[in-house]
């Protein structure tokens, strides 16, 4: 039975298409795979008017729940993931954060 989640599909290259009134993206549940690295680079080829990239390793869904120390040692691992990856490809102009 195949599951509906798996991390290791190949990514295809979306059409560009600029999106020139986007100024901020947020993205939520950010673990650094390969699926979320494309994503960023996709907004950082197609957004014109970027100014601000948000990485936030937590889940929208479970927000009001307490993590256990695992989910924290994950969310951490992350984050210092998203600073490797990212610092180096996001322009100068355009704000990257790390939450």
């Amino acid at each position: 039975m195949s599951r509906p989640f798996t991390v290791n599909r190949e990514c295809k290259k979306a059409i560009k298409c600029p999106l020139h009134h986007l100024k901020v993206v947020k993205l939520w549940g950010f673990y650094s795979g390969t699926f979320h690295l494309e994503l960023v680079r996709y907004f950082l080829e197609n957004a014109v008017a970027l100014e601000k990239i948000i990485i936030d390793p937590t889940s929208p869904l479970f927000c009001r729940v307490p993590w256990s120390p695992e989910e924290i040692k994950h969310q951490q691992r992350a984050r210092n993931l998203a600073k490797l990856q990212l610092e180096g490809e996001v322009p100068p102009a355009i704000e990257l954060v790390i939450l």
